[in-house]
Parts: C-alpha cells; sequence; structure tokens
C-alpha cells in the first residue's frame, strides 16, 4: 500500500514537473508576440498607403502593416510607399515620425522635405527589424493635406520589406513608444553581447582547469562560434552581403555543437561522428555557396534545417532525461533549445515569406540559451560550495573529535609524566636521604651502643644528619640561575661547623662563572660533593685549614677546589666517598680529580656551563 501511494506521488510530481517545464517554454515563447507595435496615444496613425517597387507601375493602395517580396529572391530593390494625413492647424512646436515595427532602411520625406532620422547605433540592425523615428522639418507640415514619401530599400534580397501603421506626433508622445522599443530591440542586443563575451570568456577560463568535463567545453566551442556568427553578420563587419550571407552555414556547426552539449549534461558519450560532423557540415555547405553549385538561399535553408534539428534532438535528449532522473540542468537547458527551434522556424517562414511578423526572433533565443547557461554554472557553483561547506563542517567535526581525543590524551599523558616526575623525586630523595641520613643514623647508634657516655660524639653525628637533612630541604627550593644560592646557603651552614672544630676556613666563589641548568637534583649533587670533600678533610686529615674556590678552565668550564692541609690517609682512594664524588660529577658531566700533595690534599670539581636537566 505504501508503496503504491509512493509511485503515485513520484508520477504526480512528474506530471506538475512537465506541465511547469512547458508553461514556462509556452510563456516565454509567446512574449514576442505581446510586444505592442500599434501607434502610441495622442499620435495620428496612418494606416492606409500607396505602395510601388521600384520598376514596377502602376501604384496599388495597400493597409499597413503590409510586406512584400520581389520575384527573385535575392534581387536587391526599393519599395515606395505614399501616405497622407491632414492637421487643421499648423503645429506650434515639433513633430516626430514615428514607425514601430520596420524592416530594411528606411528614409523619410515629408511635403518634399527630408525628416532627420534617428542616428543608428553599433547594434542597429535594420534587416532583422527596429523602430523608426525621424524629426520632421520645422515648418514642412501644413494645414490641411499632407504627404508623406518613404522610401525602403532592401540591403539583405532574401529578407522581405515590412512596414507598420505610421505615427505623426509631438516629442512627448512618441517618445517613450520609441525608448521602450529601442531598449528591447538594440540596447537588449547590446547587453546579450556583452553578456555572451563574458560568459565564454569565463566558460574558456573553466574548460581550461576542468578539461576532463565535457560539458565546459562544448558550451565553450558554442559561445567562441555564436561570437564569430554575430561579428561576421554585424552590419558593420567588413564584409559583403554575399559573404555574411555564407557564413550563416557556421549556424550549423552551433547546432550540432548542441548536441554534443546535451549528450554532456545527461552524462552520455558523444558519437564517434558528432566532432567530425561538426566541422563538416559548415565545411560543406561553404564550399556549395563558393562553388555556385547551389544558390545562396539554399544552402541558408539547409543551414536552417541542420541547425532546428540538432536543436530538437538536444531538447529531446535533455527532456528523457529530466524524465528519467529529475536532472534540472537538462530541464534548464530544455527551454532555449525548444525556444531556438521556436524562433528559427519562425524566421524560416518569414525570410520566405510564409507568415507576417516585424521581427526576426533568433537572436533572442542566444540570449535564453546564454542565461540558461549562467543559470547552469551559477547552480554548479552553488552546488560546489555547498559540498565544500559541508565538508568543511564534516572535517571541524573531526577535528573537534580529533582534538578532544588528543586533549583527553595530552591530560592522560601529563598525568602519567607528573607521576613519573614525583616517582623519581622520590627515589631521589630516598637516595640522597640514603647516602645522606642513614649514614649519620647509623654512626649514631654505634656511638650510642660503643660509648653510653659519649654525649658529645653522639651531638656531633646528629648535627651532621641534621644538615644533610636541612641541604635535603634546601635543594628543593632551587631553580636554573640558583647556583650561587645554593653555595652560600652551603658556607652558612659550613661555617661555624667549622668554627667548632677549630679549623680555619677560607672562601672565595668570585671567579665562579655562571652556571645555569640548575635543578634540585643537580644542585643537590654539587652540594654532596663538596660535603664529601669537607667530611673527608675533617675526617681523614685531621685538616687545620681548609678553602673553598671558585674558577675557570681554558675551555670555559667552571671549577671548584676544595684544598686542606691534612696529612695522607691511609687508604687513599679506597672507600666508597670518592666514587660517589665521581659518579655524580658524571652525571652533572663533569668530572672529579683528587690528589695528594705533602701539604695536604686538594679536589677539583669540574662542571659545563650548562648542566643536564
Amino acid at each position: 500500500m505504501t508503496g503504491t501511494r509512493a509511485r503515485r506521488s513520484h508520477e504526480w510530481g512528474k506530471l506538475i514537473a512537465w506541465i511547469l517545464l512547458v508553461a514556462i517554454t509556452a510563456a516565454i515563447g509567446a512574449l514576442p508576440h505581446l510586444v505592442d507595435t500599434s501607434p502610441p496615444q495622442g499620435t495620428l496613425a496612418i494606416t492606409d498607403a500607396r505602395f510601388i517597387q521600384e520598376g514596377e507601375s502602376p501604384e496599388q493602395a495597400v493597409s499597413l502593416p503590409h510586406h512584400w517580396m520581389p520575384e527573385t529572391l535575392y534581387e536587391l530593390t526599393t519599395g515606395s510607399y505614399r501616405l497622407s494625413f491632414h492637421v487643421p492647424d499648423v503645429p506650434g512646436e515639433s513633430m516626430f515620425l514615428f514607425i514601430p515595427a520596420v524592416r530594411h532602411r528606411v528614409e523619410a520625406w515629408v511635403n518634399g522635405r527630408r525628416a532627420d532620422a534617428a542616428p543608428d547605433t553599433v547594434w542597429s540592425a535594420p534587416t532583422s527589424g527596429y523602430s523608426f523615428l525621424a524629426r520632421i522639418p520645422d515648418g514642412a507640415i501644413q494645414a490641411g493635406d499632407n504627404e508623406i514619401l518613404l522610401r525602403q530599400t532592401r540591403k539583405i534580397g532574401w529578407l522581405p520589406g515590412r512596414l507598420s501603421q505610421v505615427s505623426v506626433g509631438t516629442a512627448a508622445a512618441v517618445m517613450p513608444a520609441y525608448q521602450l522599443s529601442n531598449f528591447l530591440i538594440e540596447e537588449v542586443r547590446a547587453m546579450t553581447f556583452a553578456l555572451h563575451i563574458a560568459l565564454t570568456l569565463g566558460i574558456a577560463s573553466i574548460w581550461t582547469a576542468r578539461r576532463h568535463d565535457p560539458v565546459f567545453g562544448w558550451l565553450a566551442a558554442m559561445s567562441i562560434t555564436s561570437i564569430l556568427i554575430v561579428l561576421t553578420q554585424s552590419p558593420h563587419a567588413a564584409l559583403g552581403t554575399l559573404e555574411q550571407f555564407q557564413s550563416i552555414s557556421l549556424v550549423s556547426a552551433v547546432g550540432l555543437m548542441a548536441i554534443g552539449m546535451a549528450l554532456a549534461i545527461v552524462g552520455r558519450r558523444r558519437p564517434r561522428q558528432l566532432l567530425p560532423a561538426v566541422i563538416a557540415a559548415p565545411a560543406f555547405l561553404l564550399v556549395l555557396g563558393q562553388t555556385g553549385l547551389v544558390p545562396f538561399p539554399v544552402i541558408g535553408l539547409l543551414s536552417a534545417c541542420i541547425t532546428l534539428s540538432a536543436y530538437v534532438v538536444a531538447a529531446g535528449i535533455l527532456a528523457h532525461q529530466f524524465t528519467q532522473n529529475r536532472n534540472w540542468d537538462a530541464a534548464i537547458m530544455v527551454v532555449p533549445c525548444v525556444l531556438t527551434a521556436w524562433f528559427g522556424v519562425h524566421d524560416v517562414l518569414v525570410v520566405t515569406g510564409r507568415y507576417d511578423d516585424p521581427f526576426l526572433l533568433a537572436s533572442y533565443a542566444r540570449t535564453l540559451m546564454l542565461l540558461a547557461i549562467m543559470v547552469i554554472l551559477m547552480g554548479r557553483l552553488a552546488r560546489s560550495l555547498n559540498s565544500l561547506d559541508h565538508a568543511n563542517d564534516t572535517l571541524r567535526q573531526k577535528l573537534a573529535t580529533r582534538e578532544a581525543e588528543l586533549g583527553l590524551a595530552h591530560e592522560k599523558e601529563k598525568v602519567h609524566a607528573n607521576q613519573m616526575v614525583r616517582e623519581q623525586e622520590r627515589q631521589r630523595l630516598m637516595r640522597d636521604l640514603h647516602d645522606g641520613m642513614s649514614g649519620h643514623l647509623v654512626a649514631i647508634i654505634a656511638l650510642s651502643e660503643r660509648n653510653p657516655e659519649g654525649g658529645q660524639a653522639i651531638e656531633r653525628a646528629a648535627r651532621a644528619a641534621l644538615d644533610d637533612l636541612r641541604l635535603v630541604v634546601h635543594s628543593l627550593d632551587l631553580g636554573d640561575g640558583d647556583l650561587g644560592v645554593a653555595l652560600a646557603a652551603f658556607r652558612e651552614r659550613l661555617e661555624p661547623q667549622l668554627r667548632r672544630l677549630g679549623i680555619a676556613f677560607h672562601w672565595s666563589t668570585e671567579k665562579l662563572p655562571a652556571v645555569t641548568g640548575v635543578t634540585p637534583q643537580n644542585a643537590l649533587s654539587v652540594l654532596r660533593i663538596l660535603q664529601e670533600a669537607v667530611t673527608n678533610a675533617i675526617r681523614h686529615g685531621p685538616a687545620r685549614r681548609l678553602s673553598i674556590e671558585g674558577g675557570t678552565t681554558g675551555d670555559g668550564m667552571a671549577t671548584l677546589r676544595v684544598s686542606n692541609d691534612g696529612g695522607r690517609p691511609r687508604l687513599a682512594g679506597a672507600g666508597n666517598g670518592l666514587r660517589n664524588m665521581q659518579r655524580r660529577a658524571r652525571e652533572l658531566g663533569g668530572r672529579v680529580e683528587f690528589t695528594m700533595e705533602e701539604d695536604g690534599a686538594r679536589l677539583l670539581l669540574v662542571l659545563p656551563a650548562r648542566l643536564p636537566e
């Protein structure tokens, strides 16, 4: 039941879409026939005339609008109209002669005096239909009956001449209608040509960057060829009438390109014969025209038939794709393809005299084609931008998710690193306390066991343990560049101890260079080495004089020299003290040198300018 309802809804949607497409096409196709070519209100309308073709007689009465064609299709000739109008009084302001729709060049005289026609513009195309306006000379109109002579010269013999009703009126009455007609006929042509050039440059630029997309290739070829046709058909081109006529053969190439464009839009591969046909069809027609085997009007008719048939085929391909897949790009291009064929048939009937209409419409179909192409390009651009925005949103979401994951991992890593640092610091403190405090505590215990009465020895051991604990605690507050602070604190604790023991003490660190990279562990290692050196001097000397001096080596390393006047120990260097000092110095990137001389012992601690962190 649900599937049946969905199918019915789909069918109704297809029907509505088709009705909408047909309605839009029919509405646009009917617009040219809605243009009002009747005389403006407030003017004197002339609907009857006497007409004669050059070389014929007599004049014949005709009703306007009127069209005429000589017996020979390509004959160049002139037709003359004589019109009469009556005014009761001589007008007090300038009067104008206005013809809403005329084909071929017109010259006007009023009572024998030539009227000044409005100047032609670059886009004036009298053969395709235009509005004629001329200023009647002052004083040319007289009270009573007046006569107008219009000479209409056929510049291109394969187009019939045509003249709509003629109006005589003031500027206020005729100018609005003329300006509107001038806009629709000439200014629209100029805007279309400008749009054509701009769109051609844009399509060509896109095609150079997207060679793999055949849609832009066909669109570029159609646009460039159409520009060439427009230029050769311009009345200001330096080409003769016959050359202009022969250029119509290029129109067949544009029609065949429309088939390629339609196939590219629907995603189908073009036939192998299509591209050769695009080149061969106009070339064949040009050869026929140059050799004279076929009259030029027949060549034009053949080119028009090929072009219109190709547009019908292109419209069928696009309409079928729209029916099957709701491809709206195809639906958009159906409209100009159908209208091009429609307007082309209209122009063929007008040219052959089978249908009377003031204007040729094929040039307006080109405008519709350009607008449709622009809509498709803008639609593709909008879809590409939407796709890019969607991709950016997706990437931003993934990036935010990844950043959150990385942030969580970073927090975990930070917690782990902090735990590792705390663990390392705990191990260091345990090692330092073991190396310092444990020895003092063992000494205190041993003294108390051997000599319960030896209070002074126990006091000294306890003080040593306390000093060692203070050394460890103080090192925790040290940072980079604080080695001098650590040494100053070490001196403050050492001097009272040596004074109580009666040892003369000399301290000098003025020549000690700055040492960076100081951490609590590095500072404590330096102080441990100095403390061990002082302890050995007191224990093994016994020393009576002791000095600590800072200095610099030849290669810029810092030195701390501990000297005492104690005697030579029996087992110098056999204990763990010196090995511990050497191990600590290596960890700091330096070294320890111990020497025994006749006048005492020397310990040299060498440190790099920057300690390893």
